[in-house]
């Protein structure tokens, strides 16, 4: 995974010349972001890319075009709506199952559990919780293993957002702008990432290997996974979902901001922190909507002043793998570099189109979210920053709740039956596994994500039989911005400090504790810290008007945040008395573009209408006080935290040995055996 050995700097952020005031090289001094002078082969090779992706007038490459649109009755699966007798039949289940789990919850394990004094766990229930906890999660539970097509799974995420919009009514000080959306250009957008992998490319056309997505050969296969330490960067394969005739496509989003309390104002500083959340629902459902409630509370937990930015990405099986990823960087410009040539905002997106200085951006996400905003940062440093000057500034902090890091549930608990968690499993196979693959009775997200669903939508990976699409399977899910936690050693240097949250009852705790210990053995330099909470599922943070451990670790993201902030500025102050003035890579993105940066209140005075603060008053960090554990500070440098339903928190681990999470892949369990024999 290592960076190419002759890579030219093909792509300059400021849009003509250096920041020193040369001409980069691979550019002419145009306001073409490119200007490849075709004066060596990795610029002629990133021309060829380009002609071969797009045309003359700016049209999708003719792969994309050479499937038909869904049918009207497909466009209505795709946007939930029910409309088949299997879907009312739907309904009449999930009432059914909800009513049946109240049943037997009450006239099978209650009498069980007054006999044993409540002090032992049953099935459905563990003593640890109330019991009306477990009739929800059983609800929950009973409900969502009815669902059986797209249809009924967009339905359900309709259902959440509206359910979720009541606990967003009952926050107060918190202001919410939806409908903000702004035009990305995926040419332009890409030129990065195509420049980074230029030399890649040109040695498949040397050796004269196919990389036409709808008849790609074995060496491209081979390219998306490269295997060993110092293997050249892994193969991008090009997005197969629908764009715009002028080669664009629409993003959307929406803005959550924590206001001031009139009537009990906040001591500390106006916070500048302002996050980049992706949303769960495994690639396929889910909205910004959805997490509305749960990004508001952090806000407010953080401080007045703190923004969110939900990012409303492409869904599979519509837009699979890699275009969400491409979604998560347009994002990250909009907020840094609002003009940037890939974006073009529209009047309500020019509210927010202050830029923000990317030294106080977080990144977070849940689940499919979490696995989006590992990959982001990794998409960053492997195949952006190579070829671009000046560098881009990362976010200081990552916030994964329940990352889904290893798409092929290799890991114990992906695949064990806990019935106290809501989260279905296993939801993907084996690259190794063709009969599992073919035959998978249940919803297979993972594959909706990387291929698609031939059913709904036909493109390159899917159309072609299920043979083609199990060659596209098998070699995407073993892609290091895929299963990120089985990429290969070396993969995840670079990285930022990172905040983890799993569960004891978490489907996802394997993915998640074996990307934490990878994180924090690669980024010896950084805080990587993971917090396990006990008796709790599958994102809970997501319920906080339910529990009480919900709202404990929405509390410690914020925390994490300012402890990240303050190393950050740490570092700065560390660096800045050594040296000297201030490199293009320490020059944020907006100073470089000249955008106006949005000033906090605490150095330029109180905006009109805002409540004045007591400077006098000293707030000691939350993260300085003694409740928040440093947690056990393992050979591989990560703090390991168990935190209990009352928030006190101890040093250590809970769950199957790291050994064993590593030796699951199925791959490294192959190339055991072949070393056996």
């Amino acid at each position: 995974m290592g960076k190419p050995k002759h890579l030219q700097t093909l792509y300059t952020r400021a849009g003509t010349d250096a920041p020193n005031g040369r001409k980069s090289p691979g550019t002419n001094g145009t306001n073409d972001v490119n200007g490849a002078n075709g004066t060596n082969a990795a610029n002629g090779a990133f021309n060829a890319q380009q002609k071969e992706h797009i045309d003359q007038n700016g049209n999708p490459p003719p792969h994309q075009r050479h499937f038909p649109q869904p049918s009207i009755f497909q466009r209505a699966h795709l946007n939930g709506i029910l409309h088949r007798p299997s879907d009312m039949f739907f309904i009449f289940r999930v009432l059914t199952a909800a009513l049946w789990a109240v049943v037997r919850l009450h006239w099978f394990e209650l009498p069980y559990h007054f006999l044993t004094g409540f002090k032992k766990s049953s099935k459905q229930h563990p003593a640890e919780w109330a019991w009306w906890t477990s009739l929800f999660f059983s609800v929950i539970r009973a409900c969502g293993s009815k669902v059986n097509t797209m249809a009924q799974v967009r339905f359900v995420g309709h259902v959440i957002e509206y359910i979720m919009q009541i606990e967003t009514f009952l926050i107060d000080n918190v202001k919410v702008t939806r409908g903000v959306q702004f035009k990305v250009n995926r040419d332009i957008l890409l030129r990065p990432e195509r420049a980074t992998l230029a030399e890649v490319r040109e040695e498949l056309r040397r050796r004269r290997s196919s990389d036409d997505p709808l008849n790609p050969s074995e060496a491209f296969f081979k390219s998306l996974h490269p295997e060993g330490p110092n293997a050249p960067v892994a193969n991008m394969p090009e997005e197969v979902g629908s764009i715009d005739d002028d080669g664009t496509y629409t993003l959307k989003g929406e803005w959550i901001e924590a206001l001031d309390d009139p009537k009990n104002p906040d001591p500390r500083p106006r916070s500048k922190t302002v996050i980049l959340y992706f949303h769960g629902g495994a690639h396929v459902f889910c909205s910004p909507k959805t997490h509305t409630h749960m990004l508001a509370r952090l806000c407010k937990a953080v401080g007045p002043g703190t923004r969110a930015f939900s990012l409303d990405y492409r869904l599979a099986p519509e837009n699979p793998f890699p275009a969400a990823i491409h979604d998560a960087f347009a994002a990250y410009l909009y907020l840094t570099e609002p003009d940037h040539a890939a974006l073009t905002l529209d009047e309500e997106s020019a509210v927010h189109e202050l830029a923000v200085d990317p030294r106080d951006l977080v990144v977070g996400g849940d689940s499919a979210g979490g696995n989006l905003a590992a990959t982001f940062m990794l998409y960053m440093t492997r195949y952006v920053q190579p070829s671009t000057e000046p560098k881009f500034v990362l976010p200081h902090a990552a916030l994964l709740l329940s990352p889904w890091t290893d798409l092929t549930s290799s890991v114990p608990a992906a695949k064990n039956v806990d019935w106290y968690c809501y989260c279905p499993g296993p939801i993907g196979v084996s690259p190794l596994d063709k009969k599992t693959y073919v035959n998978f009775k249940e919803q297979n997200y993972a594959s909706y994500y990387l291929c698609g669903d031939p059913g709904l939508m036909l493109n390159a990976r899917n159309g072609f039989g299920v043979d083609r699409r199990w060659e596209w399977y098998s070699h995407l899910v073993q892609h290091p911005l895929v299963s990120v936690a089985h990429s290969a050693k070396g993969t995840l240097k670079g990285l930022t400090n990172t905040l983890v949250h799993t569960a004891t009852h978490d489907r996802l705790v394997g993915d998640s504790r074996l990307y934490a210990h990878r994180a924090g053995l690669e980024n010896p330099g950084h805080l990587t810290r993971i917090e396990i909470y006990k008796d709790m599922v599958h994102v809970h943070q997501f319920l906080p008007i339910l529990f009480k451990s919900a709202r404990i670790a929405i509390g410690n993201l914020a925390r994490f945040i300012e402890r990240s902030r303050y190393i950050r500025d740490e570092q700065e102050r560390s660096s800045a008395s050594r040296a000297s003035p201030v490199s293009p890579t320490r020059t944020f993105a907006a100073v470089l573009r000249k955008v106006p940066v949005r000033d906090s209140a605490d150095n330029q005075g109180e905006e009109e209408g805002e409540v004045a603060r007591d400077t006098n008053v000293e707030v000691v960090p939350a993260f300085m006080q003694p409740t928040m554990a440093r947690g056990k500070s393992a050979e591989d440098g990560v703090e390991w935290v168990v935190v209990d339903q009352n928030g006190c928190e101890t040093a250590g681990d809970e769950g199957t040995a790291i050994s064993i999470l590593i030796n699951s892949w199925p791959l490294r369990q192959q190339q055991q055996n072949l070393k056996e024999e």
